[in-house]
């Protein structure tokens, strides 16, 4: 769970380390502060059937948990108890990232894809059946401008075999695509049970609609039929669903300008200013985020370049000097 503040608690099972905060236990029922991660402006966080990631605002990568199949992006199959910074990502740009069972892909913000970890099933999309332990660019979707990606898995009732598959959509193109381990059966056009390349799902016929917006969860129930009695329909409508309601990352509490004029307007500063200004300077997290460079220099923060904008935070304090007040107050 990520906190307004920047803060994030994991609790659970920690078989793996998949909680990020040490192997001293193997399983908690109570919020654990991933301590590792103190400071760092979050955007998003996913976890797998063991591992756990999370995108920075500034579009760094950190990993932990099981990698018994390289899915952590690290190199090697070793598993970690403690976030651990994917430097292979590191000039990638991040903006959201996905987990499955036992593999992850990541979109940068130029609509590229990656995927690394468990191939078995080809959900990874490189023509094979190969475990990557290193992030590798999806080929086949070069040029293709992705919006949307999203890892999934389901186990197939009686025989309680797990099948994993990665879905991904191409607003530009209002197309979405499959690879991984489908089911006879299991979409419109039949096709290999193991999908080793990103190949596009039958639209709709007859719509008249196009599958924009909220209308892609009417739409996937005509796309995904199956033969099966046992209907896995409602994998793939959960996942499209995550698609149109949950495509942008909730991030931590950060300074808006809006917000700040509000603040300067205010010659009382009630409770619930005062309230705002104690959540986000009191967070390293938070300041940090609020003062991330917008043009595109974020990207490259590293122990040498710090990311943020300097001038923004002398153009803030000049901004609340206008109401002593306020000023005091952070």
């Amino acid at each position: 769970s990520m906190c307004e503040g920047g803060e994030l608690f994991t609790w659970g099972q920690n078989t793996h380390g998949q909680l990020g905060v040490g192997s001293q236990t193997t399983l908690t029922s109570k919020p654990q502060l991933v301590e590792r991660l103190k400071g760092i402006p979050l955007a998003q966080i996913a976890a797998g059937g063991a591992h756990s990631t999370i995108v920075s605002l500034s579009g760094a990568v950190y990993s932990w948990g099981k990698n018994s199949f390289g899915q952590l992006g690290l190199g090697d199959t070793k598993d970690r108890d403690c976030p651990t910074y994917v430097g292979a990502l590191e000039h990638w740009k991040t903006v959201f990232i996905s987990c499955g069972a036992d593999h992850t892909a990541v979109l940068s913000k130029e609509g590229l894809v990656c995927t690394f970890g468990a191939g078995g099933f080809g959900q990874l999309g490189h023509n094979s059946t190969r475990n990557e332990l290193l992030p590798r660019v999806v080929a086949e979707l070069w040029g293709a401008r992705v919006s949307h990606v999203a890892c999934g898995r389901w186990e197939v009732p009686v025989t309680c075999l797990l099948r994993q598959y990665t879905l991904v959509y191409v607003s530009s193109l209002d197309k979405f695509y499959f690879f991984g381990s489908g089911d006879e059966g299991q979409l419109e056009d039949k096709r290999e049970p193991k999908q080793l390349i990103p190949l596009p799902i039958n639209s709709p016929e007859n719509t008249g609609k196009s599958c924009q917006s909220n209308d892609h969860c009417r739409c996937i129930q005509s796309v995904f039929v199956s033969s099966n009695p046992i209907c896995y329909n409602f994998h793939f409508v959960n996942v499209f669903m995550y698609f149109t309601q949950n495509s942008y990352p909730n991030g931590i509490a950060t300074l808006e300008d809006k917000e700040v004029d509000a603040w300067i307007s205010n010659s009382k500063c009630p409770n619930s200013i005062k309230k705002n200004i104690r959540l986000i300077f009191s967070s390293e997290a938070c300041i940090n985020g609020s003062f991330l460079d917008k043009r595109d220099k974020h990207f490259k923060t590293s122990k040498e370049v710090s990311g943020l904008d300097m001038s923004e935070v002398e153009r803030f304090y000049m901004k609340i000097s206008k109401n002593q007040t306020v000023y005091q107050e952070v």
